[in-house]
């Protein structure tokens, strides 16, 4: 899973970003389980034969906050291809996100 910089620092509404990924499909393991990943706007791919895979969450992250939702749950699947080459054509990669995403925002002050 990609790890970068705090989303708080991004946006200074949220005061923190949980987020939590079950991953399913090839480079998963035999029984995938539920992580915690803290603050991510992107979940990675797995799969050895995904390329520029994963779940982007930015856009997600936005409508969560201009809205002040607080939780989410979806299921997405990987947005990579597999393969491709001289003799096979690429396929979408099959590995499936589930993720729940819990946003804690600051206390609006008073004007």
């Amino acid at each position: 899973m990609s790890w970068q910089r705090p989303y708080r620092e991004l946006n200074p509404k949220v005061e923190e970003l949980i987020v939590t990924v079950l991953e399913e499909g090839k480079g998963t393991g035999r029984s995938p389980e539920w992580q915690t990943l803290g603050s991510v706007t992107q979940l990675d791919c797995h799969n050895p034969l995904c390329q520029r895979g994963g779940v982007d969450l930015h856009h997600t992250l936005r409508e969560m906050v201009a809205t002040r939702r607080a939780e989410l749950e979806n299921v997405k699947m990987c947005r990579g291809t597999e393969g491709g080459g001289s003799r096979v054509a690429p396929r979408h990669c099959l590995n499936r996100f589930a993720y729940r995403i819990s946003l804690a925002y600051e206390a609006e002050r008073p004007a």
